[in-house]
């Protein structure tokens, strides 16, 4: 008999706080995770914005970014003090167990091969080392996106590849995220930020209840969800 969602997340959804998070906070809210130095890579790097949040998280590490050589942000990059590397949406272009840390800022809705970049990402991780990122569930189409994820499939791909998740977390609620598709970003653009519409809902629901709970109902109908995920072997 198949194990129930709740068995499968089982130990992966912390107690310590329900907050809506990023993958920036998921990177500050396991900082004892990470060594004081190290080597990152920037799994669609893009134009290269998420350095600066990195570099004062994990101040000691090596940056590397990563993408595909047409994409809209790679074409529309400026900075040139930044190692860059593309490669053709698959195979990357590094040694194996060459990585403490792969970042992942919501890309994987948009990779065409879900498993064979997953199966990269775990190469290119040293044995221990960490993959940490946030991706799309509950948000409507965007920017070329072409699957959803859900927190079950996210043990399940991830761990076929030897990527064990120790923590998921969740971020803007999906409700949000269509009423800002719907209505306009401008409008809804500050719920990234603080808990969105349905997630308050869900706090007053849970108030007086482990954070746990909450946490648990915000994955099921979260817009994003953060993951963080170590390599065994």
């Amino acid at each position: 008999m198949g194990c129930t969602i709740r068995e499968v997340l089982d130990g992966r959804i912390p107690n310590d706080t329900a907050a809506q998070t990023d993958s920036f906070g998921m990177i500050s809210a396991n900082q004892h995770r990470f060594g004081e130095s190290g080597s990152l890579l920037d799994l669609g790097a893009g134009t290269g914005q998420s350095y600066e949040t990195l570099k004062a998280i994990l101040p000691q590490h090596r940056y590397v970014g990563l993408d595909i050589e047409g994409s809209p942000e790679v074409l529309n990059r400026s900075r040139e003090d930044l190692e860059f590397l593309t490669y053709d949406g698959v195979t990357m272009p590094c040694e194996t167990a060459s990585f403490d840390v792969v970042f992942c800022k919501q890309v994987l809705e948009h990779v065409r091969h879900p498993d064979a970049v997953i199966a990269e990402v775990a190469r290119v991780i040293r044995p221990g080392g960490i993959f940490v990122g946030s991706v799309s569930q509950l948000e409507p189409y965007h920017s070329h996106s072409i699957f959803n994820w859900t927190s079950y499939g996210i043990v399940q791909v991830f761990g076929d590849h030897g990527l064990e998740i120790a923590e998921l977390r969740p971020g803007i609620d999906g409700v949000s995220l269509t009423l800002r598709r719907l209505l306009g970003r401008e409008k809804f653009n500050s719920f990234f930020h603080f808990e969105g519409l349905f997630n308050h809902f869900i706090d007053a629901n849970a108030r007086g209840k482990p954070a746990r709970q909450a946490n648990f109902q915000k994955l099921l109908v979260a817009g994003h969800i953060n993951f963080l995920a170590v390599k065994t072997g």
